[in-house]
């Protein structure tokens, strides 16, 4: 908002030509002048502040501007905000401000002059009239550094297995890692350029993670960093530095056994646990993983969840590795005999595995079916034979195995035992001498006698 004094001033030129002491030039000789200043200090810009005259010439402030009569006119200031190359203090644009009595003229940059009926100038200043235009600064204490910041940025990348590259502001390429000197009070950006390759000398695969920093500034996941205002140094022994961070895998191959070391067919799922990582796996074969050591945890076989041995572990802190885990899987075999104890074959055995799942079998010519490996746990075989049940068998293949089922079919074994002929002869003759003692006691008495 103007001040009061300029506003009666521009009035008075309008309104009161004849008022003036010059009435040819109205107010002033032709042309008028105008002078713009600045209170920043010559070393803390040097070549002055910058101000654009029409939106056209470029002109260093303090300037004295020459303007034809009863014309209006825009300054624009360029240099709003700047580090004082000798104090290090931030400048930051204001105001436009009238000396004469110290209101704003224009909070904008860009100023509108006056009609110009009058010259504004420090030699024809008289109290509050025909003074010069202020461009006004606020001005603040440097912050954490002073006219050059400086920003580390580092890799987690040895150099010895790979040099990551980076493009600052979109040009220059370097390699990390490498301190950065910027202007105090400005914005850069720092681009990570190679986000997947190859370790030189351990054959490691580099995959990009993220930009972090010790400094509390929040992570970013872009390959493109943009810097913080630097008014700070960024650097380790100061307020942190920003690290390009990159996961180092090695590759995986998983093979599985029992516990007899026999192989067994893939799992359809595990995990691996590192600390709080967890990595679902559904292949085996060919994973690159993380550099670390994991836990085979919840490994799924067969539909069964956790068969695996507890506490076996993969390291792949020094490279890729084949490694084998053991999992609690036993072979299972179900019998079908008859009294005889022989083999009957074309039995029907439906069998329920620990998974919920059913299937319908029939017995061999040698009386058996193979169930092949089946996950720890219980099964149930239900044995069917002429359309009977026999049985519905539970049990399990760790402590049994096979299953040994007799369906009603065929005769007991008949016993034979030898006997020698002296216990034969021995026997006829006790059952004769019974024989003559039975004949005997059976004799009639005498008849009575009469006498």
């Amino acid at each position: 908002m103007a001040g009061p004094a300029v506003i009666a001033l521009t009035v008075l030129a309008l309104i009161a030509p004849l008022v003036v002491q010059n009435s040819n030039a109205m107010g002033c000789s032709a042309p008028c002048q105008l002078e713009a200043l600045s209170h920043v200090p010559p070393p803390d810009l040097p070549g002055g502040v910058r101000v654009k005259l029409d939106g056209g010439s470029i002109f260093s402030l303090n300037h004295t501007f020459a303007f034809a009569n009863s014309t209006v006119h825009t300054i624009q200031v360029l240099d709003t905000f700047f580090i004082g190359a000798s104090s290090g203090k931030r400048y930051t644009f204001k105001q436009w401000t009238y000396t004469g009595d110290g209101s704003q003229w224009d909070s904008s940059p860009t100023m509108t002059t006056p009609p110009m009926y009058a010259d504004y100038t420090t030699a024809l200043c008289n109290a509050t009239l025909n003074c010069p235009f202020l461009a006004e600064f606020t001005v603040t204490a440097p912050l954490g550094c002073r006219t050059t910041c400086h920003l580390d940025a580092l890799t987690n990348v040895q150099s010895s297995d790979g040099i990551v590259k980076v493009r600052l502001d979109g040009s220059s390429v370097y390699s990390l890692s490498t301190t950065f000197a910027f202007p105090n009070g400005t914005v850069h950006t720092i681009q990570v350029l190679n986000s997947t390759f190859t370790g030189a000398t351990s054959g490691a695969r580099y995959t990009w993670i993220q930009w972090s920093c010790t400094c509390g500034v929040a992570s970013t996941t872009s390959q493109t960093l943009t810097t913080p205002t630097m008014y700070d140094n960024y650097t380790v022994s100061q307020r942190g530095a920003f690290t390009a961070q990159f996961n180092k895998q090695f590759q995986l191959n998983l093979a599985f056994t029992d516990q007899q070391g026999n192989s067994l067919s893939p799992p359809s799922s595990l995990e691996l646990v590192s600390g709080s990582t967890v990595v679902s796996l559904t292949s085996v074969s060919g994973q690159w993983e993380n550099s670390l050591v994991w836990t085979v945890r919840n490994v799924v076989w067969e539909g069964a969840l956790g068969l695996e041995l507890p506490g076996q572990t993969v390291d792949l802190t020094a490279g890729s590795i084949s490694k084998t885990i053991v999992l609690k899987a036993f072979p299972a075999t179900v019998k079908i005999v008859d009294r005889s104890k022989n083999p009957v074959a074309g039995v029907t055995v439906t069998v329920s595995f620990a998974n919920t799942t059913s299937r319908a079998f029939q017995t061999d010519s040698q009386g058996l079916i193979q169930l092949g490996y089946i996950p720890l746990g219980s099964y149930t075989a239900v044995v069917t034979y002429q359309g009977n049940t026999i049985c519905s068998c539970s049990t399990d293949a760790s402590l049994t195995n096979p299953l040994v089922v007799e369906v009603p079919v065929g005769s007991a074994p008949v016993t034979v035992t030898s006997v020698s002929s002296i216990v034969l002869l021995t026997i006829l003759g006790l059952a004769v001498f019974l024989v003559l003692l039975a004949v005997r006691v059976r004799k009639p008495p005498p008849p009575p006698s009469i006498e």
